[in-house]
């Protein structure tokens, strides 16, 4: 049975180099809302919803990781891409992970961010225990627990209606997509293939973040040969939505570098505001 296909956006020239943007579980494209937006000024931006998250629909029969990297490969076959570069948060990252292991020579640069690169018996027993709370319950009440482990008290204090946009992409998310995306996490078993991937590439983690360590960071970051680490002060699990301009200046920057794009639209706006 044929799968339904990923739903997707486009931002910015069509002729400039790709980059595809991957979202973290219970979230959708438009986590990267304040990225696209500064982002498409020098690449084709594709922001792609996950099965059951935004506009794509559930897949009935689940998923692996492999399975979603193989179709974020259908939607770039499908635009006609030969190349891009991938940037994934969390589950994103991991599917980022699967792309580049897969399909290395289609994948120019690599920026995972917030994620891992194996889920342990423990981890793995944590996450069934989320599925029987979220069974037992509805998504109100989990996206609650969620957020507290996504961002840091302070921040989440101070910043109520980030919060809550946040927490209606997590209420969107439909049932079964979550449940899948969990059970794609819990296979997660990338850490002794990473020497494989020689793609330039940039590993993000958050000081503050629960959900994934620093330390876990700079283990999967030690496994790449072409990796460099770079921490998020004060900053949690989502670091883009948390620290927005820092998250989208380093990414930005790193990917300018890797795919040699022209800064000279940059610097002229640079010049009108002098």
């Amino acid at each position: 049975m044929k799968r339904p296909a990923l739903h997707f956006r486009q931002d910015g020239d069509a002729q400039a180099p790709a980059l595809v943007l991957l979202h973290s579980l219970a979230t959708h494209s438009e986590l990267w809302a304040s990225q696209r937006r500064v982002w498409c000024q020098m690449f084709r931006v594709i922001s792609v919803d996950l099965p059951g998250h935004g506009a794509s629909p559930e897949w009935s029969d689940g998923f692996t990781l492999n399975d979603l990297a193989d179709e974020v490969l259908s939607v770039l076959d499908g635009l006609g891409i030969e190349q891009a570069a991938v940037v994934g948060l969390s589950l994103g990252g991991m599917v980022a992970q699967a792309l580049a292991l897969r399909h290395g020579a289609r994948v120019q640069a690599l920026v995972i961010a917030h994620a891992g690169a194996r889920t342990d018996a423990a981890v793995q027993e944590i996450w069934n225990q989320r599925i029987a709370q979220f069974e037992s319950r509805d998504m109100e009440v989990l996206s609650q627990s969620t957020l507290q482990r996504w961002f840091p008290r302070e921040f989440a204090e101070q910043s109520p209606l980030t919060l809550a946009w946040v927490a209606g992409m997590i209420h969107a998310t439909q049932p079964g997509g979550y449940i899948s995306a969990i059970r794609a996490i819990q296979g997660l078993d990338h850490l002794d293939r990473l020497h494989t991937i020689t793609a330039p590439t940039l590993v993000l983690a958050g000081h503050a973040d629960a959900a994934v360590p620093p330390a876990v960071a700079r283990q999967l970051a030690e496994q790449l040969p072409n990796a460099q680490l770079r921490l998020l002060d004060g900053t949690g699990h989502l670091g883009n939505v948390q620290a927005p301009i820092q998250f989208t200046e380093i990414v930005g920057a790193f990917l300018q570098a890797a795919l040699s794009v022209p800064l000279a639209h940059i610097k002229t706006t640079m010049e009108t505001l002098k």
